[in-house]
């Protein structure tokens, strides 16, 4: 049985900037353009015949020239043929470096209209178009024909939708099932999906291989393997330099701030392993903690910095206090208490919280905690 294999990838995003890192985000631009190049090596490492990049390569027509430069003179030296078709953010337009540039002779670009590439020496014909513009209205169906004596590979940058309503190349259930094709190697979404199948086509999404912020959480990676008639093999294997991660450590009687630092970085080690250091976590305080304790973000902030790429956190905890008891003291904290418990008894749940903050602020403030930064 005939069969292809290939490395599906797709929104790398190479030049874009993670702002929030500030003096890092230039270096992390770069961090991204290594992850191509080690998504490059993987496929001659495991001697694929085919990547497939569904769009996006470049976050924009228009990043540094020696991002495309990097890009395009890998591309050349990996002896690999690489498909591409151009997303919303890298569309075949003027501005595009891959129309107004010298191409590695091993790139083939599909066009701004349906096109299909064939490749005689293994039997495989590749399928797609192109974004002209940053909105590409979907197709009912494919106007090229699938060849049954090949294998069919569709490159496509979309969004999976029941109808065409989408502004980035709606593909609907009826356009898969109608195409004809092995494989539709899909990009736009930046969360793998699992290998989906209608009647006799697979489809997926690959994700992209770095995260952009922490919308964007945990693995990333490509999709590598075998793909033919009724064949799709294909394994997810994690490329990424760091992961964003949201992690949740709960602080219950902990009685200091080096305390609750200490069990944060054995968690993330415990959970992440030797190389926990080299990602950007989003750590959520949660649990009851004693009004005795100080609890001081800043300074937790600072021990962990010391320790890991980058970190921000988020105090969700509460104070372990009998709040209906206090409300009854005939003090201005007891009437604070008082009026804070009975606005939250008339309000919805996402008010509730807004008031259970404000009502953790006030009690800090008559401890004297609350700092001028505070949130």
């Amino acid at each position: 049985m005939q069969t292809v294999k290939i490395l599906h990838t797709a929104d790398i995003h190479i030049g874009a900037a993670e702002s929030f890192l500030k003096a890092e985000a230039s270096k992390r631009r770069f961090e991204t353009l290594l992850t191509f190049e080690k998504i490059i090596d993987l496929a001659i490492e495991r001697n694929v015949d085919v990547i497939a990049i569904s769009g996006d390569l470049f976050d924009s027509n228009k990043v540094d020239s020696r991002f495309i430069d990097a890009v395009f003179e890998k591309m050349a030296n990996c002896g690999k043929r690489i498909i591409f078709c151009g997303g919303n953010h890298d569309p075949l337009n003027a501005d595009s470096p891959f129309l107004n540039r010298d191409l590695p002779d091993n790139l083939y670009v599909l066009g701004k209209e349906d096109e299909c590439i064939t490749f005689e020496d293994i039997s495989l014909k590749c399928y797609g178009r192109s974004f002209t513009d940053v909105y590409l209205k979907g197709e009912e169906r494919f106007s090229l024909a699938t060849d049954k004596d090949y294998v069919n590979l569709m490159v496509q940058h979309g969004e999976l939708k029941s109808d065409l309503s989408s502004d980035y190349n709606s593909i609907t259930p009826t356009f898969v099932k109608n195409s004809g094709m092995d494989y539709i190697a899909l990009g736009h979404v930046h969360k793998k999906t699992p290998i989906g199948k209608l009647q006799n086509t697979y489809f997926a999404y690959c994700g992209c291989p770095e995260g952009q912020g922490f919308d964007e959480l945990d693995e990333k990676g490509v999709y590598i393997g075998e793909i033919g008639k009724g064949v799709c093999n294909l394994e997810f294997v994690p490329v990424s330099k760091r992961q964003h991660i949201h992690h949740i450590t709960d602080i219950t009687d902990l009685c200091s701030n080096e305390e609750i630092y200490r069990k944060i970085t054995s968690e993330l080690q415990d959970k992440y392993g030797a190389d926990f250091r080299d990602n950007l976590y989003k750590i959520e305080l949660t649990g009851e903690i004693s009004p005795d304790v100080k609890l001081i973000k800043t300074e937790i902030l600072s021990r962990l910095e010391a320790d890991l790429y980058f970190v921000k956190i988020k105090d969700n905890s509460e104070l372990k206090i009998d709040l209906e008891a206090l409300a009854q003291e005939p003090s201005l904290k007891g009437i604070f208490v008082k009026k804070m418990l009975e606005k939250q008894a008339l309000v919805n749940e996402n008010e509730k919280t807004i008031y259970k903050n404000a009502l953790k602020l006030g009690l800090k403030a008559f401890a004297g905690e609350v700092k001028f930064d505070e949130d």
